[in-house]
């Protein structure tokens, strides 16, 4: 369970930083999706977030969470409940990966990490199309946190799903999930 914990530990911080979100009519652009993206993680509004992510990158992040929650031992772990709101692997399978993505972050995003992201400026640049459907925002970070200050310029996918703009996990993130082993089917 510490594995899992660990890695999600850094999840929050890293799908804020990766993922952009749209449930946006199909005439936003990339970049008013980004932004909107994070206008409703800052806020903290994690239902509006999460309706915001690529289908796939959503079944994907559960494929790769339930893989982990497979692990002998880790459901009767006191954090793997309060994390997920779950009891059982099978009560985690059930959940909308919507849901599941919601609970992650409203739960470890709390306290001071939270004070830190309500804070953090993001200005979107602008983006880059590879193909028709998918569109790489590029925007400016900056944020402030124990008198450290981060100031990055960050790269998010995004592609059309029915016709909207949804955000895809990034690069790291993804190749840290399919480096983890997927649940065996039971």
């Amino acid at each position: 369970m510490m594995i899992l914990n660990r890695i999600l530990r850094g999840a929050p911080l890293l799908l804020a930083l990766c993922a952009l979100p749209s449930r946006a009519a199909a005439q936003d652009t990339p970049e008013a999706v980004a932004q909107r993206y994070y206008d409703t993680f800052r806020s903290g509004d994690f239902a509006a977030n999460a309706a915001l992510m690529h289908p796939q990158a959503l079944e994907e992040l559960k494929t790769t969470l339930t893989g982990l929650a497979a692990i002998p031992g880790a459901t009767e772990d006191a954090e793997f409940r309060e994390m997920f709101g779950v009891s059982s692997i099978e009560e985690l399978r059930a959940l909308a990966p919507t849901v599941l993505f919601e609970r992650v972050l409203r739960n470890q995003l709390e306290g001071e990490l939270r004070a830190i992201l309500a804070s953090t400026e993001v200005s979107i640049l602008g983006h880059v199309m590879e193909g028709d459907t998918t569109a790489h925002v590029v925007y400016r970070m900056r944020m402030n946190f124990g008198g450290q200050s981060l100031d990055q310029v960050q790269v998010m996918p995004l592609q059309r799903s029915e016709g909207q703009w949804r955000v895809l996990l990034t690069g790291s993130l993804a190749g840290m999930m399919n480096a983890m082993p997927p649940e065996r089917p039971q």
